[in-house]
């Protein structure tokens, strides 16, 4: 990895000359992988756009950061990181962060947007999910490490592969009939089976999704207990950010039609 990675993980820093300079800069940070449509490297995803347009309306300096999930996580619960862009909701979690709404009772009307994970599995596979189980298993399912799906697929004792990261690859494992499948998420997975035609061919998406859930803006513990009023401020203008027409359109400008 290069120096620069390691010195430098702020790739997007988003500041509103408005923002009072007293404040300081919100650091939030989301996975480093590139996912469509949220985090883009060649243009602007729409977790940059929403931060951005939140920004805006809390006049606001909000800085978003690039880093490994779990690092991602293990930052906002040390206080090194302000919080987590997209995050789902499990109950270990509220160790790591406050979501809004009550104690460990998230608001899903502040929900940041609804994720969905098909299982995406080889056409020659009779790997199945019926909504409540997985069946006709005879090799792993590849999940990005650090994913709930991976521990939900152990818990049903099911095999799971972990050693990838990037969709990509992972397809090009359940293309090639090393895994059963994989479940990602939709609006990255889905594109990859249209533009590549090896995927397309060998690689079909089951009708039931293996998860959904609305994700949040989780704050740490310890910026929430500095300033509550200002954290419920912040919360209150990404949903404004959501519901706007700004919004609207980056979503429609990304071709992105699912609903948040």
């Amino acid at each position: 990895m290069p120096l620069s990675r390691l010195l430098l993980p702020i790739v997007c820093c988003l500041t509103l000359s408005g923002a009072s300079a007293a404040e300081a800069t919100w650091r939030f940070c989301h996975e480093d992988n590139e996912t469509y449509p949220w985090i883009m490297k060649d243009r602007e995803g729409l977790y940059a756009t929403m931060a951005k347009l939140a920004a805006k309306r809390a006049d606001a300096r909000i800085e978003l950061v690039w880093l490994p999930w779990k690092r991602c996580l293990a930052d906002v619960k040390n206080g090194i990181m302000d919080g987590v862009v997209g995050a789902g909701f499990l109950q270990e979690r509220c160790e790591i962060g406050v979501y809004p709404g009550e104690p460990c009772k998230p608001d899903t009307a502040q929900r940041l947007y609804i994720d969905r994970f098909p299982l995406y599995r080889n056409r020659a596979s009779t790997l199945g999910w019926d909504g409540q189980k997985v069946i006709g298993q005879r090799k792993p399912i590849a999940v990005q490490p650090g994913f709930v799906a991976a521990r939900m697929l152990k818990q049903m004792g099911a095999q799971v592969d972990e050693t990838d990261k990037e969709p990509y690859q992972i397809l090009r494992k359940v293309s090639a009939g090393m895994v059963d499948g994989a479940i990602l998420q939709a609006p990255v997975a889905d594109p990859l089976l249209k533009e590549v035609a090896d995927f397309g061919a060998t690689i079909e998406r089951l009708p039931i999704s293996f998860q959904e859930y609305p994700t949040y803006l989780v704050v740490s513990h310890q910026r929430y207990k500095a300033d509550p009023k200002r954290v419920k401020a912040i919360w209150q203008a990404f949903v404004q950010a959501r519901d706007s027409n700004e919004y609207q359109a980056a979503k429609a400008s990304l071709n992105y039609n699912e609903a948040d």
